[in-house]
């Protein structure tokens, strides 16, 4: 019989944007993910990914991240945030704090426990970034990967949350990612973590990952459906795109936002049913 949280990796892993990220997903990684997290003695949660075709950064990904912060607050789990110049607006607008600008010395400066990546570029096999597209990215791109390139010698535990193989973590996967995802032999990211939550929007792993840790405390550690609904908005009107469609609004991936929230509540049903 399928456990609560085997059925929230699995309706995480959809793939609405027909990316084929099935053979991606590592089973039991969110599990094992919420697990290590429920010890934390801080966290660090990165995020951001910049649309130089807008000049704008994306609504996948930050509401992801504090939806993930919120989750380890309630659990008296310190939290900080971690971008770049670019997408520092974004989170402001969301009331994401404290909030840091990457530098080179902040993993040392911040001395996490943990640390987790929400969409965020991995660098690929010749150093550069690219998007889905096979676009290089990399002149709008700070270097954000090389906490988590650094993070072992400093015993930090690793958490990667990606949709399309490009992303921080999806270095544990890079053959498949090779092999199935479009561009992948150009995009594909080098960057390893501990543990990798494969979805078909980042934003949905996130929430999983909230809802595992939810299952793992055995209360409810998620956002409400108008939470995360604000938090879409906030950023929309702050700037942020569609990362797909490249449009300003309401969507994420190509989707409407009510597809994201439908799947929240979905989440939410499974940590009910489990917790009672």
């Amino acid at each position: 019989m399928e456990t609560p949280v085997a059925a929230i990796e699995r309706l995480i892993a959809q793939d609405p944007g027909q990316r084929n990220i099935a053979g991606l997903v590592q089973p039991d990684h969110l599990r094992q993910a919420a697990l290590a997290l429920s010890s934390a003695k801080k966290v660090a949660i990165v995020s951001g990914f910049f649309v130089p075709a807008a000049q704008a950064g994306e609504t996948d990904g930050p509401p992801g991240a504090k939806a993930l912060g919120d989750a380890l607050l309630a659990l008296g789990i310190p939290v900080d945030y971690v971008t770049d110049a670019a997408n520092l607006p974004l989170f402001q607008a969301q009331g994401a704090e404290p909030l840091y600008v990457y530098h080179p010395a902040l993993l040392e400066e911040l001395d996490p426990s943990h640390l987790i990546a929400v969409e965020r570029l991995g660098r690929a096999r010749d150093g550069r970034y690219y998007n889905m597209r096979g676009e290089d990215l990399t002149p709008h791109t700070a270097p954000l990967d090389e906490m988590f390139i650094g993070a072992e010698q400093f015993g930090i535990l690793t958490i990667g949350i990606g949709d399309g193989g490009n992303e921080i973590g999806m270095g544990r996967v890079i053959d498949e990612v090779t092999r199935s995802v479009a561009c992948g032999d150009r995009i594909a990211s080098t960057v390893v973590t501990d543990y990798l939550i494969v979805a078909g929007i980042s934003n949905w792993g996130a929430y999983g990952l909230a809802g595992a840790l939810s299952l793992a405390k055995n209360r409810d550690l998620l956002p409400t459906a108008r939470a995360a609904r604000r938090c879409v908005m906030d950023l929309v009107d702050a700037g942020a795109v569609d990362g797909v469609t490249l449009k300003f609004g309401a969507t994420v991936d190509g989707l409407p936002l009510d597809h994201s929230l439908d799947l929240l509540e979905q989440i939410r049903r499974y940590v009910s049913d489990a917790t009672g």
